[in-house]
Order: C-alpha cells, then structure tokens, then sequence
C-alpha cells in the first residue's frame, strides 16, 4: 500500500490523503492566493520520513530564500537552486553580495548559483547532480519557483522540454515535487501539456476581500468527485484557513467545469505520436500492449486519444519505443530530445 505523506495544511491532506511518493503537483496561480505560504508548508512539515530539500529559485534573490527558512533546516538538509541573482537578477551587486568573500559563513544552508542563465545547459545539468546525489535511498522534495520565471528566461519550448524530462524522472526517484505558474502567463497549449503529464493540478484564485479559492483540475490516483469542487481559504493569523462548506464549481462562482486548456478540442493528441512511433518500429498494437503489460483494446483506446496513459505509463510507452517524452508534444516542441540528453 503506498503512503501518502503531509502537505503541510491539515485541510487538503484530509480531502486528498496528502502526497505520494513520485507525485508532481502543478499549482496554476491567480496574484495574491499566498502560494508562498503552501510552498513554505510544503517543505517545512515534520514527518516521520527525512526529506532532503532543494528550493529552486527563478523569482526570489538567495538572501530573501534564506532569511525566510533559515530557522527551519539544519545546513545539510535544504539546498537552495540560485537561478535568480545572474537571471531575473542580471547580476546585481546587491543579489551577488550573498557570494562576496566572507559571506559564506554567514549562509545557512548549501548554495548552487547558475551563473550563466542565458540558455538551460549548466542549469539542467546541476539539477541533474543533485538528482544523481541523492537517489530514490534519499527522499527529496523539490519547489521549483517557479514555470513562469523559467520561461521568461527561455521560452515555452525549453521550459516544455525541461519539465517533460523532469517530471518523470522525479516520478522514478520516488521525490515530491510542487510546480507553481502563474494563470495568465501561459498559453494554452503549453498549460495543456504541462498538465497531461503531471498527476495533480491544483488552480488557486482570489475572490474579493482576502477570500480564495481551491479548485483540483486534475487528481491522478483520487477520488473523482473532488474534481472542480470549489473549496474556500482566507489567509489569517500567518496562517491557511479553509472555510466549509465547499461549492460545485457550477453553483455561485462562475468557473468553467473542465478548464479550457484541458477540453478535448485541444491539440493535445498524443496517441498519434504513439501509434506512429510504434509503426515505425513495426510493432502490432498487440505486441507493445505485450510490452507495457496492458490490453491491446486499452492500448487502441490511447492511440485514439480516448484515453490518456496515467504518467506510470507514459514513461514506460515512452521508454519501450525508446523516445523522449518531449517526442510526444510536437505541437509546441520539436521532435529533439533535451539537449542534456543527448551528452
């Protein structure tokens, strides 16, 4: 049986059981929903399992980042991302004081800077030390802060391309993962796509006076009929407080039932990548379903974009046809593997 572990705030771990293992949790954000807040819980909630941190950073100087949980870790047990002084940053003396000589005895946890952002290489590929360091033995939680910083930085492709790889790697390590970007910044193929690959989507929003709402677009591996109900919160109290009772997302608020980027209409049709990939490598529907350990009828169902693969699936169609999982979302990528990959 698998566990769930705490996400920090009492109210959603008792509407979803918490995280799991593997899980990589997309937050789609309207301003002043206090994200920072379920990022903070997030990583500072005691459990009974030891986690390794690492706080990716695109929006925040480091000196912000370590005042804010300094008081929470021990130095070996939060690792801080700086993808921001020589990013958003662009170099400040101000943001590059955190590196001046004598101030490292002075930082409370473990800094990896990026100092060249002008294109994803040594970022990707300190992210990948990080996940080779600490394997599937050593728990990790990662918050990347966030989609939208990354992408103002490097486009939608890179940013696709990075989050494809990712994701399911992170799956495999067993880490937990929190994805924040902002609603209006994306387009909507991209949130589309960001969104059939990871397990749970989760769509906070402000209403009027300090009142927000909750809303799961999507739920791998949950109950259903938690899917578009509206669920209140305020901010009080330096705290989350959610209000009872909840709302179906058709009765007082104005939302849509499925999210726009997520209808069908969609140009998100990844079975026709699957079944031309397995052309090409002559195989019968029969034979990869063989493969994958499913029936040729579910595997019919996918290459007809009747169904979509859970994420377990995915990787494993994607890694019996031996493509990257990019591969499938030409519509917004090309065809190429991540460029780290192919070192």
């Amino acid at each position: 049986m698998e566990k769930f572990y705490s996400c920090g705030i009492a109210h959603l771990d008792n509407l979803i059981g918490g995280v799991l293992l593997g899980d990589n949790v997309v937050w789609v954000l309207e301003p002043g929903t206090y994200f920072d807040y379920f990022g903070e819980y997030f990583l500072t909630v005691r459990d009974a399992h030891h986690f390794k941190n690492i706080y990716v950073s695109f929006d925040f100087p480091p000196q912000k980042i370590c005042s804010r949980y300094r008081d929470f870790f021990h130095q070996d047990n939060f690792i801080l991302v700086d993808a921001f002084t020589f990013g958003k940053g662009q170099g400040d003396e101000l943001f590059q004081s955190f590196y001046k000589n004598g101030a490292d005895k002075f930082r409370p946890f473990r800094v990896h800077c990026i100092k060249n952002l002008s294109e994803p290489a040594e970022f990707i590929e300190t992210i990948g030390k990080l996940q080779e360091e600490f394997r599937e033995s050593i728990p990790c939680k990662y918050l990347f802060e966030s989609l939208t910083g990354m992408q103002e930085l490097w486009g939608e492709e890179d940013t696709l391309h990075f989050f494809t790889y990712t994701c399911p790697k992170l799956f495999e390590l067993k880490a937990l993962a929190y994805w924040p970007l902002a609603w209006e910044a994306h387009s909507r193929a991209f949130l589309a796509n960001i969104s059939h690959i990871t397990q749970l989507v989760i769509h906070l929003g402000f209403r009027e006076e300090g009142l927000c709402t909750a809303r799961f677009l999507k739920m791998e591996g949950r109950p259903s009929q938690l899917l578009n109900v509206v669920y209140y919160y305020n901010f009080q109290d330096n705290k989350i407080n959610f209000l009872e009772p909840p709302r179906e997302a058709d009765t007082g608020v104005r939302f849509e039932r499925v999210p726009s980027f997520l209808r069908k209409k969609d140009p998100i049709r990844i079975g026709d990548h699957i079944r031309r990939f397995r052309l090409g490598r002559n195989l019968s529907q029969v034979e990869l379903a063989r493969m994958l350990n499913i029936t040729p009828s579910a595997l019919s169902q996918i290459e007809n974009n009747q169904n979509l693969p859970s994420l377990q699936l995915f990787v494993d169609i994607a890694r019996s046809l031996g493509k990257s999982l990019d591969s499938f979302f030409l519509n917004i990528s090309s065809s190429q593997s991540l460029k780290s990959d192919k070192k």
